[in-house]
């Protein structure tokens, strides 16, 4: 009999704000708690990054904001009237020019340099009431230069099921990048095997494709085909897999086991993905069920699919503050 367990994750490289768990840097000279990147600093590696200090801006110092005026963002300290626009712009496209590797971005929301989404944008002159919908300097520069790769904020990522599909996008990138990037057809081939029930829960669609790239070796280079894949996994990744794409692959783990299972058994575990459709109960639950029929049943196949644990147990925590 074999036993189930856990694989060995790489460590994903993260550029996150530097404010968030690393140094007291904000303008007010605090420094922001975050429970996941305190406990993702011992699974991942992060390069922190203040890009208003990086542009000069003191510690503590006079707030900026985003202003808009006709078409055009600029980036404004309203107490002195500086303009950083240029100098941020220009230290965003230097930094993330030299920053290699990366998997993933943590970035401070609503912040006018690191906000992903809901940052306030000023009339010019800043004396209207703003909007809130925008998006930070040197954010916009990270999804201008890193399309495709997963950027959440510290407040966003303490949602269950953001933070859930994040870690699996990051996790699922890092391991591509170590053990696929430098590898040989063999790899990308494991690689794939292994992501084939996750990659079901994105898109059938993307998954076909993927599929259709390892089956067809003899049609191309090792370098083509890997930008190929990255590129269509990428885009894959981007979006939320949804509970009728993960009961489906359920279902489909779920039918290596029917036979084999009495009927209260499966009257259990159908009952209780019904309970996740509903939003119930999370799809962990559902997972670990089909877990501990793979160890029953000694199925190999499954046993190492990413889809039951595409990231470390220790970070499958419902609540993160």
């Amino acid at each position: 009999m074999f036993f189930l367990s856990s694989p060995d994750f790489p460590q994903p490289h993260l550029v996150s704000s530097k404010c968030i768990e690393f140094e007291s840097c904000r303008y007010n000279g605090l420094i922001i708690g975050s429970s996941l990147v305190k406990k993702l600093k011992n699974y991942a590696d992060f390069t922190p990054v203040c890009p208003e200090v990086e542009i000069g801006l003191g510690i503590p110092r006079d707030p900026i904001h985003l202003e808009k005026d006709q078409d055009k963002i600029e980036l404004i300290q309203p107490s002195t009237g500086y303009n950083c626009t240029g100098k941020m712009s220009e230290f965003a496209d230097s930094f993330l020019m030299s920053v290699g590797g990366v998997d993933g971005f943590i970035l401070k929301n609503k912040s006018p340099s690191c906000g992903v989404k809901a940052v306030k944008v000023y009339p010019k002159g800043g004396m209207s009431r703003p909007w809130t919908d925008g998006v930070g300097l040197f954010a916009a520069a990270v999804f201008r230069c890193f399309p495709f790769t997963p950027v959440e904020d510290e407040g966003r990522l303490r949602n269950y099921h953001l933070r859930e599909n994040f870690l699996t996008r990051i996790y699922t990138l890092a391991d591509f990048r170590e053990n696929v990037l430098n590898g040989d057809f063999g790899d990308i081939l494991e690689f794939h095997r292994k992501n084939k029930l996750l990659f079901s829960s994105y898109s059938q669609i993307h998954s076909r494709q993927l599929g259709r790239l390892v089956s067809n070796l003899k049609e191309t280079t090792f370098p083509e085909l890997v930008e190929k894949y990255r590129n269509t996994m990428k885009k894959m990744l981007q979006n939320d897999p949804l509970p009728p794409a993960n009961i489906n692959v359920l279902m489909h783990a779920f039918g290596y086991f029917s036979n084999d299972l009495t009927s209260s058994e499966k009257e259990f575990f159908l009952e209780s993905l019904e309970k996740y459709r509903q939003g119930r109960v999370p799809l962990l639950v559902n997972q670990n069920l089909l877990k501990s029929w793979i160890i029953r049943f000694d199925n190999e196949y499954l046993a190492d699919q990413t889809f039951f644990e595409p990231y470390p147990e220790e970070l499958m925590e419902i609540t993160f503050i």
